[in-house]
């Protein structure tokens, strides 16, 4: 027995297989000249793809999801400027930037490895 999911056709043991699971299932998309030459631009279009279908599920638009993501990066950037200051206060030599900062918050996994 055969599933079809997303345009394509799955064989239902796969499925039971992957039950519960992030399983990725691949769509081709059709993309004109000018989007092909966009798409080869971005780091990850599929990436791109499950967040914008994602926001449409939630009756937003891309630009909603923009905005939101704007307004995060200038709230970090404030806090990041922030602790710099406040890091001046205790380490009058610190020499640090915003954006040095906020890489390596970024880039941290635990607490220990921010120190």
């Amino acid at each position: 027995m055969r599933h079809r999911m997303g345009g394509m056709y799955i064989p239902a043991i796969i499925l039971e297989r992957h039950k519960g699971s992030k399983m990725k299932v691949q769509k081709i998309v059709s993309l004109d000249e000018q989007t092909m030459a966009i798409s080869q631009r971005m780091t990850n279009f599929s990436q791109w793809v499950r967040i914008s279908l994602r926001q449409y599920d939630l009756g937003e638009d891309l630009a909603t999801e923009t905005m939101r993501r704007i307004r995060w990066a200038k709230a970090a950037h404030m806090l990041a400027a922030t602790l710099i200051e406040k890091g001046i206060e205790i380490d009058e030599d610190y020499k640090g930037t915003v954006d040095e900062l906020i890489k390596k918050a970024m880039d941290q996994t635990t607490l220990e490895e921010y120190e």
